[in-house]
Order: C-alpha cells, then structure tokens, then sequence
C-alpha cells in the first residue's frame, strides 16, 4: 500500500459476464469513467466476454469464468502474476476478500427463499441442491464476514437489512449509496413521436415498458398477464420489452420483444408507463432510468426502487409480484392518466424531479467518499 486518499489510485473492478445491456456493466463502466475522469487508474479483472473497448481505458486482466468459485481463484492469480500493485479491490461478484463489495445484484441466499414461493415443490427441492447455487451460498456466506470484507456498500435500505439478518454483517461497515443515471430529461411529443416511428408503434398506442435481463426474478410473467387482461378494454395496448431473454417461454399477443438495446433514450421516449414486478429487486437502476425519462413506475414492494416513491405520484407499489388484479388495476390508473394531457405533464415532471435527487455525480462523489475511508483505514493498519 503506497497511495494516500489524496493520490491516485490503482482501482481492480471485479465482474464475472458481461451483457452489453446489463444495468450493473452500465454502472460499472459510469463509475470507471468518472474515477478516470479524477485520475484514478481502473483496471477491470474481467472474463473473456469483456470486449477491451467496452471498459473504460481498455485495461482488463482475463480471468476463467467457467464458475464463480474458479473466477475467485484466478482473480487472485491474476493479482500476483501481473504485478500490479492494487491499492483497492472494488467487486459486485460474491469473491470472499475484496475491499469493497457492492450489492448490485443483492443476496443469493434472499433470491432462492423469494423464488421458492413462486415455483413447484420438484423445482424447490432442485434449486436447493442445485451444484451451482450452493457455491455461490457458500462463497456469498465468506464474503459477508466481517474480516473478509472491508466495506459493503449498499444500494437500499432493503438489501441492508437482508445483509444483517442473513449473515450478521456489522451494519457500521455497511455504507448506502444508491444507483445514480445521467440526467437526460424528458422527451419532446416530437421525440416520442419519432422513437414510436423507430419501433413500428402507432402514437396513439398505450406503450407499457418492461426492461432488464432475468426475466423470472423481475416478474415478466405477472406483467403479461396484467396487461393481458387490459387488451380487450384498450386495443392499442402493448408491452415492450427490452433485454435479453429466452423469448419462447413468454410468447404473448400483447408482447413486442425489443431485444438488448444500445440506445435505450429511445424506447423510453416511445413509452407512456414502466412496469417491473419483481420477486426480488435490489434497487432497478431501468426503474431509474424510467423516472428521469418522466415515467411512471409499477412496481411490487420487493424492489429497492419502492423505497423512494410516493405511490399515485410517482406510480405504483404492488404489495405482491404475483397479484395480476392489482397490477391491471395499477396500469388501468395510469392509462387514464395518460390520456389527460395536464396529469401526464404533472407526473412526467414528478417523476423526472426524483430522479434529479440519483445522478451520476452524486453516485460518483459518495463512492469515492467510501473508496476514501476505506484506504485511510487501510493506510491506519499497515
């Protein structure tokens, strides 16, 4: 260890896959670009999925990612054999010994337990046993000792509390910061417009939005079901959905499947409500995404993101995934309201004004903050 608070630093960002629409590589790379922009050195241990000009910089050490328990023991290799001289280890993958984890993709342990009320009794005694989600629980339990990890940062209130109730993690080493997105604004009628042209959508559609990759835990099926029950009363009526997913198990004549999307700007501009009613959600940084867009969100109480609405002002919270009813009656409210031109502007405005309180650089400045005390913690023990 040979940097102060004050110098720059030499950051190793660890992340197994890569999707190159994934909320968590799109914060990874927005943190690293704005360390970057501070003089900070970023280095990715990556897997071969990374393409070098994805990451910011272009500096990534390969590492096998056949398994999270074999990605664990190259990244470590990888540590000694390149020489480098980390001053810190930022991770958002369950690898016992970094300096910081961030809970981007929550707990495993809380994902299972959630899951298992939603399938077949064979299916809950499969994924208990299942080989790969026994090594990640095993890993996941290392990681959240306090002697192994420095800080934990936390991304909402939610997850905090999973943290100390599942593993005893001390909750003084638990620093929140939440997601933060770029302040794009709301779109034009013109820009919905043309983003409408660009999907094949009529403007006079009602366009619900659905966003992510993992479709099972964010609750796609309870939304087609919603909206499937609303398609006789609005013809019009369609459920976009944009990410990566095995399509075949989701076929609906309500559905538009978008694929990953690179220019996500444009699907929310040609979208009237977003719709993510997740099993387990620590904080939806599309669910962000959507609010600075001027969206409103439906969204079910297991989700990070419910912590910082005001239900009827910024959308809704469902108090369970799987309550079809309440979530069409949820989407019939605010399809209603779309068709009033003074409530969509009062609700765009509301929703954007709560997404200004997210942005990168308040996530960027309170990261540091933490990055900072856990260096001067570090330089305390030497």
């Amino acid at each position: 260890m040979t940097a102060s608070t004050s110098s720059p630093l030499t950051i190793g960002f660890l992340r197994r896959g890569y999707s190159s629409s994934g909320g968590v590589e799109v914060y990874l790379k927005g943190l690293a670009e704005g360390l970057r922009a501070t003089g900070h050195r970023v280095i990715l241990l990556g897997t071969a999925e990374w393409p070098s000009v994805a990451w910011p910089g272009g500096e990534i050490l390969r590492c096998s990612g056949k398994s999270l328990a074999a990605y664990a023991s190259a990244v470590e290799r990888q540590k000694v054999e390149s020489g480098i001289q980390f001053d810190l280890i930022l991770s958002v993958e369950k690898v016992p010994g970094c300096d910081i984890y961030r809970t981007d993709e929550g707990l495993h342990l809380k994902w299972l337990t959630e899951r298992q009320k939603y399938i077949s009794p064979w299916a809950r005694w499969f994924q208990w046993r299942n080989p790969k989600h026994r090594e990640k629980i095993f890993l996941e339990k290392q990681l959240f000792q306090s002697e192994s990890t420095r800080r934990v940062i936390s991304i909402s209130d939610k997850i905090t509390r999973d943290i100390v109730a599942c593993y005893g993690y001390p909750v003084e080493q638990i620093s929140m910061v939440r997601n933060g997105v770029p302040q794009g604004g709301i779109p034009s009628l013109n820009q919905r417009n043309e983003a409408r042209r660009a999907l094949g959508v009529s403007p006079s559609d009602k366009i619900i939005l659905f966003v992510g990759t993992g479709w099972e835990r964010k609750g796609l099926r309870f939304a087609i079901r919603a909206v499937e029950k609303l398609a006789g009363i609005y013809p019009g009526l369609r459920l976009l959905v944009a990410g990566k997913g095995v399509q075949k198990r989701y076929a609906s004549p309500v559905l538009k499947f978008l694929g990953p999307v690179k220019q996500m700007s444009n699907v929310y501009a040609a979208a009237d409500i977003f719709i993510t009613p997740t099993i387990y959600e620590p904080f939806s940084l599309a669910g962000l995404e959507a609010f600075s867009a001027g969206l409103p969100v439906i969204t079910s109480a297991a989700a990070g993101i419910s912590e910082i609405m005001i239900a009827g002002v910024h959308g809704e919270v469902i108090a369970e995934p799987s309550d079809v009813t309440a979530l069409s009656e949820a989407l019939r409210k605010w399809i209603h309201i779309t068709d009033d031109p003074a409530r969509v502007s009062k609700s765009r405005s509301d929703c954007s004004a709560l997404a200004s309180g997210f942005s990168v650089e308040r996530n960027l400045k309170e990261t540091l903050a933490v990055i900072n005390e856990v260096i001067t913690e570090k330089l305390a023990a030497l």
